[in-house]
């Protein structure tokens, strides 16, 4: 019976081509009989352990092989050739993973990792090596006839890899490629270089080759209609059976058979699911177990003195003997170690995330904050000693300092032995059409089309996109749409790109290498593990979570400012540990639903819960944020639960157990933790058995949840419980425990959410300095935060260059300065040298001064430009209009005074205040936009509003401002410019939320898609759109915590387009005194734009000193009323002397 392997397989995982998946392949290799095959990546392991886990569970046996690029030297002029290396055991596994790592860190060119020669010397045990066919260097030599290099190159090999080298050969039905296969197989007899042959798959079907193609330009950019671009690939690269190519191997047969040789040689073992976590030096030579039960035992001491509970006691005892026996020790210390060493090193870290806050050993020892057993947290939850499960402690570090964190553990444990971990972005279905769309060559416009009309959602697939009718039609009437969607569809899923695990970090006992091949970010520097954080734990590394939690950050800033004013009050620091949990002044602020930046508390649906619910405790705020998810929404829990806590809803218990598990949420079942106590208290099980029975119940895995249930009632029964109230209970619980919450998690965040709400409700100026600080880079939410500061009488000066500073800072308990760094296009380094000068130098006069002492080469015309529009210069005498026309003047004053200086004019006279030489140019010689330019610079209008310059006219076609409008069934119209938006799928197809301001409030519009579709321009927030719908007002509120006033849109425009439809008449009133009008009148009908068709009819009214006449123009001299045309003649003649004559509606 003839016997072949394939060893040379791209799958998915090879990034740059490949497109096979590897259940795809395990079940095919199965069904033509295949005993082994290999996956050889290109210059990577991504997918090695999926690969060595899917082929052992279809009974192949799996071989770990890695296809290189391979160079003499590790330069751009190198010669690079391919080969392919095969581990035979373990130590050619850890061979293999060092030389894919130096390939990635030591060897990349133009960003490609190679493998260098040299390396082979020292590398090689364990390790078998294939030539690499006609990309290889031996094949380069002998298509070059150059036969003596090609020899010397077959000895080289040899020598280092002696029998385990062998020469490979292809038949793909490539150019020459019979001439190589004969000149190679003489070469390898005298050498006595046994050949092997592969077929180079990279892809399981010969159909597949388009797909391929289209996957391969994906990658490298090109299109497929590029008469230009590379054909590397052939469709006879497939999955082909032994049959196949036994036939097209017929004349050397035993290349086949030595293929087969190679997986015979190749039997590597990993031993998957066993963790080894790195040595924790503990003082005096003392064991991890002993060194942290005592540190244990000082930490409760530490914590509540000498009346240390003796429950506390027990419960450590519990704790300690559960990790000790899973072997968990070192665990704790070291992730003890490297929080203690963060909160002592000023990087502020979280109370606790997941649940890990269930363990007193956790709390005692410093990694988190909230005590377990006064919150009701339990152990069970986090280490099961009924269900052997891996501690998994997530970190949540201020964002800030989260890398210096990182940095002391790699220092401490050895570069060599800590990584972050690799993640592969895959084909999303809305990436992957516009993917395909542009490796087609099809038009942006189609893409971007198709990829809106399908939903955005973490776990949207094509075939659930395509239930949207749109989507259907769209692909139903455009030929390119179809085949778009068509060739999306083989693509989506596969591998894209490398990224990193935002929180991922794993710590090796030796070097990383021992464990898993490096991939490093040419970018960040930053070096991570290939596999994935699944495959890293699966190969022994435990993965420690260091998350950059942003509200640490600003919790830090905000007590920095608070902590400096009381120090010089001389008061007692602020401690955010210390706060009390009954603070009325916090839940006052809860319960108006002023909750915008309050951790956890500040989307818009759960103000509207916060605000029914009106919160009066901790508890409360545990609830919530466990309850504010999509399952318990849906079964209406969270209104429940308000219901019940306010007496409106009657509920029974039912019995004295339930109740004294579900009273704090009025019998709603709420937690994870609930789920367990009720089995423990009601059925007699141990919490280690209730935890395998909740995890049953939340993965809803019916099977397990069916042998829980007689366990459940006979335990019930046997404490002297009702078997059908038994049986009704067990039923309750099924159907609410897959919504059931982690409560050690809930706890710990809402732990952080009271404190956001204190320091708000405490120091609002400090803290919304501190929130506005950390959203710089976000107008929109600097748009919303500043909106919020209203609410809390809070006022916020506009930008000043001679006042504000680089971040958001208060002045007093009231006032807030604008951060510099908020506006767009300035640039840190700029402002940072703008206010160390004037630190050092005091506030700059006017533009003349400040262009004479700032440094050019930060502050150029693209920074100043922003400065000037943003309103930050306006302290200066001059217009801004009248400083951006001088910006050039003032750039080269700047530049001649530095050259002043270098010449050593200051040296001759001393440091002298230089006279004022720009000449402020008045004239109008540009056209400017003030409120644009606040908009361009700032990313929303501050402290004017287009509103203001065209009141005038909007008022004859809309005369009431936002403030005004009342609810009403009848249709009303308001106008003003749009501030934020959003979309959501709704029923009917997708519908727009978003934010009309007048300058007087805002109003939430809703546009339905039928709306959306009749608009003639798009959303945007430069245009004014005038609006018609139905008012609805909601006054329920106690404060304006979010829009009360909602329109839902029947019809909208903008004022462009309304004013070019609907104006009947222009009148332009001109007087003979003024000949310049008259003028400028006659240069400006020939300037503009005319359209005789839709254009406005002109009325001249002119006045001389004995008559008035009034002039109507011909139909060839109609102007077109857009925005730049009014601009114009509001320039040229001002407000008083234009009219526009709407028709009446």
């Amino acid at each position: 019976m003839n016997k072949f392997s394939h060893l040379n397989i791209h799958s998915q995982y090879s990034i740059s081509d490949g497109l096979v998946r590897l259940d795809e392949l395990s079940s095919k290799a199965k069904d033509l009989n295949f005993e082994s095959i290999a996956i050889t990546d290109d210059s990577n392991l991504f997918g090695f352990v999926k690969f060595y886990k899917e082929m052992r569970d279809k009974g192949i046996k799996p071989i770990c092989g890695v296809n290189f690029n391979s160079v003499k030297d590790i330069s751009d002029n190198s010669e690079s050739g391919k080969l392919t290396l095969y581990a035979k055991n373990f130590e050619g596994y850890r061979n293999l993973t060092k030389l894919v790592s130096k390939s990635h860190i030591e060897g990349r060119i133009r960003s490609i990792p190679h493998l260098k020669l040299e390396w082979l010397k020292d590398l090689n045990e364990g390790l078998i090596l294939l030539s690499g066919d006609m990309e290889g260097h031996i094949a380069d030599a002998i298509l070059k006839n150059n036969f003596e290099l090609a020899e010397a190159r077959i000895d080289f090999f040899k020598k280092i890899f002696n029998e385990d080298f062998f020469i490979e050969i292809s038949r793909l039905g490539r150019e020459r490629e019979e001439d190589y296969i004969n000149i190679v197989s003489s070469m390898a007899a005298k050498a006595k270089i046994p050949l092997v042959a592969t077929n180079q798959v990279r892809f399981m079907e010969e159909e597949e080759f388009e797909a391929h193609e289209t996957r391969v330009c994906i990658q490298t950019g090109n299109v497929l209609s590029d008469p230009a671009r590379k054909k590397n690939y052939l469709s006879t690269q497939y999955f082909k059976s032994t049959d196949e190519m036994f036939e097209l191997f017929e004349d050397i047969p035993e290349a086949l058979e030595n293929s087969y040789l190679i997986s015979q040689k190749c039997n590597l073992v990993i031993e998957l699911g066993k963790y080894i976590l790195p040595d924790f030096e503990t003082p005096n030579g003392e064991t991890e177990d002993d060194y942290l039960k005592k540190i244990s035992i000082e930490g409760l001491h530490k914590i509540f003195g000498d009346k240390v509970k003796e429950d506390y006691f027990s419960r450590l005892d519990f704790e300690l003997s559960v990790i000790q026996k899973m072997g968990y020790s070192g665990y704790f210390l070291i992730v003890a170690d490297f929080v203690n060493w963060a909160k002592e090193n000023d990087v502020p870290v979280g109370p606790g995330r997941g649940s890990g806050a269930g363990s007193l050993v956790a709390y005692a020892i410093g990694i988190t904050g909230l005590d377990p057993i006064k919150y009701d947290l339990l152990f069970e939850r986090f280490l099961n000693p009924d269900r052997i499960s891996n501690p998994d402690f997530d970190i949540d570090f201020c964002k800030d300092g989260r890398e210096k964190v990182i940095e002391y553990v790699t220092n401490k444990y050895g570069q060599d032995s800590v990584a972050q971990i690799s993640t592969l972005g895959t084909m999303a279905a809305r990436a992957v059409v516009r993917d395909v769309a542009r490796a087609q060559g099809k038009s942006y416009s189609l893409a971007d089309r198709l990829a809106k009309l399908i939903p955005f959602h973490p776990d949207m697939t094509l075939k659930t996109a395509l239930q949207n009718k749109e989507l259907k039609q769209a692909i139903k009437n455009d030929e390119d749409a179809e085949e778009i969607i068509e060739m999306s569809q083989k693509l989506e899923g596969l591998s894209r790109n490398v990224g990193k695990h935002a929180a991922g970090v794993v710590m090796a006992p030796s070097k990383i290498t021992d464990f898993s091949a490096l991939y490093l970010d040419e970018e960040t520097g930053a070096v991570s593990t290939q596999y994935d954080m699944k495959d890293i734990e699966l190969v022994g590394l435990q993965k420690f979570d260091f998350l950059g939690l942003k509200t640490l950050t600003i919790m830090k800033n905000a007590l920095k400012l608070i902590n400096q004013n009381r120090q010089t009050l001389k008061l007692d620091p602020i401690n955010l540990d210390d706060l009390p949990l009954d603070d009325s002044k916090t839940y006052q602020l809860l319960q108006k639903g002023l909750t915008t930046a309050v951790f956890q508390l500040e989307s818009r649906g759960i103000k509207e819960y916060i605000v029914k619910l009106k919160p009066n405790n901790f508890e409360d705020i545990i609830t919530l944020i466990a309850l504010y998810r999509p399952g318990p929404l849906e079964m209406n829990m969270v209104e429940t639960y308000i219901e019940r806590k306010h007496g409106r809803e009657e509920f029974s218990y039912g019995d004295e157990s339930v109740e004294k598990i579900l009273d704090k949420t009025h019998g709603v079942i709420v937690y994870q933790e609930q789920v367990m106590q009720l089995a423990q208290e009601f059925s007699g099980f141990t919490l280690g058995e209730a935890d395998i029975l909740r995890r049953a119940m939340g993965k809803k895995i019916a099977s397990e949840m069916e042998e829980q249930k007689e366990p459940f009632i006979t335990g019930a029964i046997e404490k002297g419980k009702n078997k059908r109230f038994a049986e009704g209970l067990f039923d309750q619980i099924e159907k609410f425990a897959g919504y059931g919450f982690n409560r050690s998690h809930s706890a710990a965040y809402a732990f952080i959410s009271y404190q956001t709400a204190w320091l708000k409700a405490h120091y609002p100026a400090e803290f919304m300095s501190a929130v506005l600080s950390s959203e710089m880079d976000d107008t929109d939410k600097i748009q919303m935060l500043l909106d919020d500061c209203k609410l809390l009488n809070l006022k916020v000066l506009p930008p000043n260059i001679n006042s504000s500073f680089y971040e958001f800072r208060n002045i007093d308990n009231e006032t807030l300065m604008y951060g510099l760094g908020a506006i767009k296009g300035v640039g840190k380094s700029a402002i940072e040298s703008i206010i160390d000068n004037r630190t050092l130098k005091g506030n700059f006069k006017t533009l003349s001064d400040f262009s004479s002492r700032i440094d050019t080469e930060k502050v150029g015309k693209r920074a100043l430009e922003p400065l000037i529009a943003s309103g930050s210069m306006d302290s200066f005498q001059s217009s801004r209009e009248e400083m951006f026309v001088n910006i050039e003047s003032a750039l080269k004053f700047a530049r001649q005074v530095s050259e002043e200086k270098k010449s050593g004019i200051d040296d001759l006279f001393g440091d002298v205040e230089l006279p004022n030489v720009i000449p402020i140019t008045k004239a109008k010689t540009i056209e400017f936009d003030k409120s644009l330019g606040e908009l361009n610079s700032l990313g929303f209008y501050f402290s004017c509003h287009p509103m203001d310059e065209y009141k005038w006219e909007i008022e004859q076609i809309c005369p009431n401002r936002i403030s005004s409008l009342n609810e009403d069934k009848n249709i009303q119209r308001c106008a003003g410019v749009i501030t934020t938006k959003r979309t959501i799928q709704g029923r009917r197809g997708p519908v727009t939320f978003a934010t009309l301001d007048d300058g007087t409030e805002k109003i939430e519009i809703i546009l339905g898609s039928d709306v959306m579709q009749s608009m003639q321009v798009e959303l945007n927030n430069k245009d004014i759109f005038i609006v018609d719908g139905k008012v609805t007002v909601d006054n329920s509120r106690e404060v304006l915590y979010g829009l009360a006033k909602k329109i839902e849109v029947t019809n909208i425009n903008t004022l462009e387009n309304l004013r070019i439809r609907m104006v009947e008449k222009l009148r332009i009133s001109l007087i003979e005194s003024k000949k310049s009008n008259i003028e400028s009148f006659k240069r400006l009908l020939d300037d503009l734009d005319t359209e005789s068709s839709i254009g406005c009819p002109v009325e001249l009214k002119y006045t001389s000193k004995k008559s008035e006449a009034e002039i109507e123009f011909d139909e060839d001299r109609r102007i077109l009323l857009t925005n730049n045309t009014m601009k114009a003649l509001l320039n040229t003649y001002g407000r008083d002397n234009l009219e526009l004559m709407y028709h009446r509606r």
